[in-house]
């Protein structure tokens, strides 16, 4: 009996050293890797510090885009030894009601040792006085983050841009680059644009918790490094006047320096308060986001418009490089244009007789565009909109710039699957039809005037971190100064010629030239208003684009916001020394 006894004894220390050695072998040989990898991943936490964002300044320094301190309520988890007991004292301090703050608490809630919000965005005195009197609450603390700061609100809101919480492509396409899902990213404008510049490099720490998440001890600490500050060519006086006089309009206008290509102002109407993605109420975005207005077009270099009118200079261009017309050739405008059974009309019922370049540039006479567009055909249309940039980008340092549409046979037959007929040029010749551009092209066809055949590439920024950016001296184009005098000398006399379109863009003791423009825009809609030119007319410093959606006639509302924005510029001097 006894031997049975000792018997069985020895069987079941057998079988436990047995099932000892078996699960030993389990789980030190065959899951070795598996449990070596999570002790690993387990053991060791990293705590995100997120560095500041670079700040946006105008050319004088002053504050476009910055990052303020937010002050935030929080919690860190593991240090909370009641959590009804802590929640129901910030109730308390705070006068907010404990149901709220304990659903912020669980809604916010990560890890143990992750701050996790209560209350965000506390005005300063307010949080230093909560401070006070978290002494005796254990795991409360106020802590600071950096939160972006638009101080001008939508003055140049389309320039500067706005940023937002990180989108699924966006992490895709930029996760190599160190960002994460928790990262807030540039989401237009130069916040987009050099969104690698501004960002900055987040540093954080490295902690060693237990099994639960606690923290044990800190490992290592990486100091956040703040992104770098850029400025841009902006002024922001001038950008304010321009929001002022486009209040209430739907549009764009731009003020560029002539010999450099530096974005002096840049307007697209409406506009939005950037502040609102940042720490708006939810109900602002959705409204500006399903605005009909679309508010986050930036319509000065995405918007495409037919360009009436301000076209008919690079038709005049086409036609004197070639020597379709000459200083003399003049054509009859009787006020109406014969193709086949079609008329197309001038503006002036009456006509404008006989018109040379210079005059039919000064009246915009559409009866010898008629003509001269006929004699050129639209390849040469087409292949001297090139020649100024339409169809193309300007590479403006801007996301979203659009090439706009320069028509010609073959883009018709492969777009409308139509051929291209004798009327389309006519159409074509007073910048309608088909092609539409955008306000930063036309800008830069009327520089390329304005500096006799050059132009820069134009830009908003100009030093990252202190560093003045590097750009091509000049870009030459196939004029010469001699093929572009006459148009110059059209270009003066619409605005200082008591008959010229655009008197009322006229400056006292300023000579501007420049061009009108009413573009059509489908029917029983009003016509899109355009103005092209530049000052002063002899040796130009700046050139300036217009463009008023819907605005009627070019030589009402465009040359009138022109000349306001130039007598700005004259008395406020802007440019010069």
């Amino acid at each position: 009996m006894l031997n049975n006894r000792i018997r069985l004894i020895k069987i079941f220390v057998f079988l436990s050293f047995a099932s000892l050695l078996a699960a030993l072998f389990y789980f030190q040989i065959i899951r070795y890797s598996h449990f070596k990898s999570l002790s690993l991943k387990n053991s060791v936490r990293t705590i995100p510090l997120k560095a500041s964002r670079g700040s946006i300044c105008d050319r004088k320094g002053l504050i476009l885009a910055k990052d303020d301190i937010s002050f935030n309520l929080v919690l860190i988890p593991q240090e909370i030894p009641n959590l009804d007991n802590v929640i129901g004292r910030l109730a308390v301090i705070t006068g907010k009601p404990a149901p709220e703050l304990k659903a912020r608490y669980k809604k916010n809630y990560k890890l143990p040792f992750v701050p996790s919000d209560i209350i965000t965005d506390i005005p300063p005195e307010r949080a230093f006085a909560i401070e006070e009197r978290l002494i005796d609450v254990p795991g409360a603390f106020i802590w600071a983050v950096p939160k972006r700061w638009y101080p001008n609100g939508k003055i140049g809101s389309h320039v500067i841009g706005y940023i937002g919480k990180i989108g699924d492509t966006e992490f895709k396409r930029l996760k190599d680059y160190g960002y994460t899902t928790r990262d807030l990213v540039g989401k237009s404008g130069v916040e987009q644009y050099y969104d690698a510049y501004l960002k900055g490099d987040d540093g954080g720490m490295q902690i060693e918790v237990d099994s639960r998440s606690r923290e044990v001890s800190r490992i290592g600490f990486k100091e956040p490094i703040k992104g770098k500050d850029i400025v841009l060519s902006l002024d922001l006086g001038l950008q304010r006047f321009m929001n002022s006089v486009f209040e209430e309009k739907k549009g764009a206008c731009i003020v560029m320096e002539a010999k450099t290509g530096a974005i002096l102002g840049l307007v697209s109407s409406p506009e939005f308060d950037p502040n609102i993605f940042v720490s708006g109420k939810s109900h602002d975005r959705v409204r500006v986001l399903n605005d009909k207005g679309h508010p986050l077009l930036n319509r000065a270099i995405t918007g495409s418009y037919p360009p009436g009118s301000t076209f008919k200079i690079i038709v005049a261009a086409a036609g004197i490089v070639t020597g379709a017309v000459k200083e003399k050739t003049s054509f009859f405008c009787d006020g109406i244009f014969e193709l086949g059974n079609t008329s197309f009309r001038c503006w002036k019922e009456a006509g404008h007789g006989y018109q040379n370049v210079v005059e039919a540039l000064s009246h915009s006479c559409n009866v010898f565009f008629y003509n001269l567009g006929k004699a050129l055909g639209v390849e040469q249309i087409y292949k001297y909109g090139l020649y100024f940039g339409l169809g193309s980008l300007t590479g403006i340092d801007l996301p979203q710039e659009a090439k706009g549409t320069l028509p010609n046979a073959l883009w018709k037959r492969l777009h409308v699957k139509a051929p291209w007929y004798e009327g389309d040029t006519i159409n074509y010749s007073i910048g309608q039809g088909y092609l539409e551009v955008t306000p930063i092209q036309m800008l830069k066809a009327i520089t390329i005037v304005a500096n006799n055949g050059f132009y820069h590439q134009p830009f908003i920024v100009d030093s990252i971190g202190g560093i003045k950016v590097t750009r091509r001296k000049e870009h030459n184009t196939i004029f010469k100064p001699e093929s572009l005098q006459m148009i110059r000398r059209g270009l003066y006399k619409c605005i200082n010629d008591r008959t010229g379109t655009g008197q009322n863009a006229a400056v006292e003791a300023m000579a501007v030239s420049g061009k009108t423009g009413t573009a059509q825009s489908g029917p029983l809609r009003p016509c899109h208003a355009w103005f092209v030119g530049y000052c002063p007319s002899e040796e130009p410093i700046v050139s300036m684009v217009v463009c008023v959606e819907h605005g009627g006639k070019g030589g009402e509302d465009a040359a009138s916001i022109a000349r306001l924005i130039t007598t700005y510029i004259k008395e406020n001097g802007i440019i010069g020394p």
